[in-house]
């Protein structure tokens, strides 16, 4: 019966008309109350009973997330086994490094997906404490430290007036807060260093050299106290890595010594030249 009730408030939920994002938030908001008063705690993907501390997902399905294990070691493209890709060797990026957690693979494309959408996604805390494991654990065995300041990969205001949020930003918090908890690493977020003037075509839409052309020059970085800092722009996905390229470079421009690039997920798309 509890699993019945769970399925109805989803279907409900999934059903509700694409009308003002407020109204929206506002029923996912209450759809999530009523069910945690009505049913007890069960994991999002297969409505298992959840155990503590786990999230929203089962340690089970945490376990099934399509995690990147052996990458470049440069623009976190997938790899047989830990090197640099040809593109990287040939070709080398801008950025320091980029680290992903995951695979652009379902789940987890679809959680990313759901959060442009809805800024009260619950599955993107544990993919960020996931992320969080994995950037104190670069650190740590790699020199030059960890980066003290992030940068939320801004949004074009017209497309930030449209959504009203920008999911770079929530993650930064997430990822801000699981470092500081778990792995006492202390983060300034700042989002007044970098702004995006081009707003540009759609890049899932793009091919690589078209995602290169319509994003270079799209980004504006002016800070007085942004020279000599290390920076890592944080992101949703990354896939050619042209935007995080392109952010890079801005902030390289405007005195920055090094970026980093942190994104939840990383397509098998090798990244363009830097």
């Amino acid at each position: 019966m509890a699993r019945l009730i769970k399925r109805l408030l989803k279907a409900m939920q999934a059903r509700r008309f694409a009308v003002l994002p407020l109204v929206s938030r506002a029923t996912d908001s209450l759809f999530k109350q009523l069910s945690h008063r009505l049913l007890p705690s069960s994991c999002s993907f297969c409505l298992a009973p959840l155990l503590p501390p786990a999230g929203t997902l089962c340690y089970h399905c945490v376990a099934e997330l399509p995690r990147l294990t052996t990458q470049c070691q440069w623009c976190a493209v997938a790899l047989p086994k830990d090197a640099l890709c040809g593109n990287c060797q040939q070709n080398p990026p801008s950025y320091r490094r980029c680290i992903s957690a995951f695979h652009y693979q379902g789940p987890v494309d679809n959680i990313i997906l759901r959060l442009k959408g809805n800024p009260y996604t619950t599955e993107i805390k544990q993919l960020c404490a996931i992320l969080a494991q994995h950037i104190a654990a670069t650190y740590q065995q790699a020199q030059p430290p960890c980066p003290q300041t992030i940068i939320p990969l801004p949004l074009h205001w017209l497309k930030m007036t449209k959504r009203g949020f920008n999911q770079s930003h929530i993650i930064s918090n997430l990822l801000a807060a699981d470092l500081r908890r778990e792995h006492k690493v202390t983060l300034e977020i700042r989002s007044d260093i970098c702004r995006r003037i081009l707003k540009g075509q759609d890049q899932h839409l793009l091919s690589a050299k078209k995602r290169r052309t319509s994003i270079k020059n799209a980004f504006i970085a002016e800070a007085k106290d942004l020279k000599g800092l290390s920076v890592a722009i944080v992101d949703d996905v990354v896939t050619t890595g042209a935007t995080a390229t392109s952010a890079a470079k801005a902030l390289l421009r405007a005195g920055a010594a090094q970026v980093d690039i942190w994104s939840i997920a990383r397509t098998s798309w090798n990244n363009p030249t830097g």
